[in-house]
């Protein structure tokens, strides 16, 4: 259980982007220690997420302590955090197959053209009996490729960006069955990664296995999925021990 900041606090971070929640700017609580007056009309009121006490008008009217909010803090908001930089991982997805999908559908498009500059660039080497294999073979390829293929492709890209999105937006907003939907997704592309690692090795596939390895095991462990260390409950109950509310609204934490 943490009751005070650690020295690297998640929450002074998130709060210096969305804002403090100090319930004592609003209304006086006398049994807590949510304000510290400084005069007449000003005091410091204390933010329930971050521990920061804030300099604010002194409000008129007293509040019940059961109408205290309880902002995201400790494990929760890391967990949080952490989710949110997958779903901005998953986002970078999406942009890559949405412009492979655009890149193919112009490639359609213009199909005949570039054959038949592929055709005279292939020419071209020949005659110069120039050593290009490897350019040679991707001419060869380009030439033989049909359309249709093309299209297809195409439809491929446009659907994993539209699962990438769908992954990307409700991790964002926290939907446990997005976390589902990513294992499952991410695990379904291992065995292809893995097949492509094989036949070469690069840092780029190595690391990519890598972030999904990690990201695999962080959602499966961590947020307890499939029932893994008690699951959703065992996921609430420890959650729930981690911050002691009661605690928090009575009194402020040590420095």
């Amino acid at each position: 259980m943490r009751l005070a900041r650690r020295h690297w606090s998640t929450e002074t971070w998130w709060c210096s982007m969305h804002g403090h929640v100090t319930p004592g700017a609003d209304a006086q609580y006398p049994d807590r220690e949510l304000q510290v007056p400084l005069d007449a009309d000003t005091q410091l009121a204390r933010c329930l997420r971050c521990d920061t006490w804030v300099r604010t008008p002194t409000p008129p009217a007293e509040a019940s302590p059961q109408e205290l909010p309880r902002p995201m803090r400790g494990k929760a908001l890391d967990e949080l955090v952490v989710i949110r930089a997958i779903a901005l991982e998953r986002g970078l997805h999406v942009l890559f197959f949405l412009g492979l999908a655009v890149l193919l559908l112009f490639l359609e498009v213009g199909l005949p053209t570039v054959q038949q500059d592929a055709r005279l660039i292939l020419t071209a080497l020949e005659e110069t009996r120039s050593g290009h294999q490897y350019v040679a073979k991707w001419l060869n390829d380009l030439i033989n490729l049909d359309g249709g293929h093309v299209w297809v492709l195409a439809l491929i890209a446009l659907g994993y960006a539209a699962l990438e999105a769908v992954e990307c937006v409700f991790l964002w907003r926290g939907k446990r069955w997005a976390e589902y939907l990513t294992v499952v997704a991410t695990a379904g592309f291992l065995p292809l990664e893995i097949y492509e690692l094989v036949n070469k090795v690069s840092a780029l596939k190595v690391g990519a296995l890598a972030v999904n390895l990690a990201i695999l095991g962080y959602l499966v462990w961590t947020k307890r999925l499939f029932g893994v260390r008690g699951g959703l409950a065992g996921l609430e109950r420890e959650l729930a021990a981690d911050v002691d509310w009661d605690e928090l609204h009575r009194r402020a934490p040590a420095p």
